[in-house]
């Protein structure tokens, strides 16, 4: 298993070589989904100087890439991804199909796909779309045990939820998120001791972990899926 490096320098090497992709060919589609899925990034991470712009950009590239090619599965992909980030429930979903109508072994999208469901509150709905991607994309296995164990948590099925997130964290163990996680899942099962112990790790990885502004990005369309969370972190005496 390997997590692929995610900073501002692959921020910017990616960006440099994609416009360079556009430059040398721009009938191309690819590289301009590429752009788009890096400015989904930098919204997610501010990378950038501005990444308060950045879904505004990765859209106008990716529908750029889709103008060129809509048999492009990326493509669909990357627009289910900036989609998402938009809460616009309705494109994320169509996107996501489009691109598994397109490919339907394309493990990216069948995630996305099912993400769908976990922050629209059908999370049974989501796994067997994760347990696919998981199947047809291995290498990526540690990304997806997050969402699974996501979808498990907003299920209610706390042990089996902390189960994936410690796998997850076995496999990465600098992801403060699913630690985050974790620490809420235990405290939901009444497991105290081991919550703090975990949220301490978390504190070493990141100090100034925001619990509740990364809870409050994350698109759930029903608040009460994500005060799940802060519950969980509010009987192991961990909310701030």
């Amino acid at each position: 298993m390997f997590e692929l490096k995610r900073d501002r320098e692959m921020f910017d090497r990616s960006t440099a070589c994609f416009r360079r992709a556009i430059a040398l060919d721009p009938n191309y589609a690819d590289p301009y989904a590429g752009l788009g899925i890096a400015y989904v990034l930098d919204h997610q991470n501010s990378w950038s100087d501005a990444p308060e712009t950045s879904l505004d950009q990765a859209e106008r590239h990716v529908s750029e890439a889709i103008a060129k090619d809509d048999k492009d599965p990326f493509a669909h992909y990357v627009a289910a991804m900036v989609a998402m980030w938009k809460k616009d429930f309705e494109r994320w979903a169509h996107e996501a199909d489009r691109a598994l109508s397109l490919n339907p072994n394309y493990a990216p999208a069948l995630n996305v796909r099912g993400r769908v469901h976990i922050y629209t509150g059908e999370p049974a709905r989501a796994i067997p779309y994760i347990e696919r991607a998981m199947r047809r994309d291995p290498a990526f296995q540690q990304q997806y045990l997050h969402f699974l164990g996501t979808a498990h948590f907003v299920a209610g099925d706390y042990a089996t939820a902390g189960a994936l997130f410690e796998d997850r964290i076995a496999i990465n163990p600098t992801r403060d998120l699913s630690r985050a996680f974790l620490a809420s899942a235990l405290g939901h099962l009444g497991q105290l001791d081991e919550a703090r112990r975990i949220w301490r790790e978390l504190k070493e990885i990141n100090p100034g972990y925001p619990h509740g502004d990364h809870i409050g990005r994350l698109p759930f369309r029903d608040s009460a899926d994500a005060e799940k969370f802060t519950d969980g972190l509010c009987k192991a005496g961990l909310a701030e």
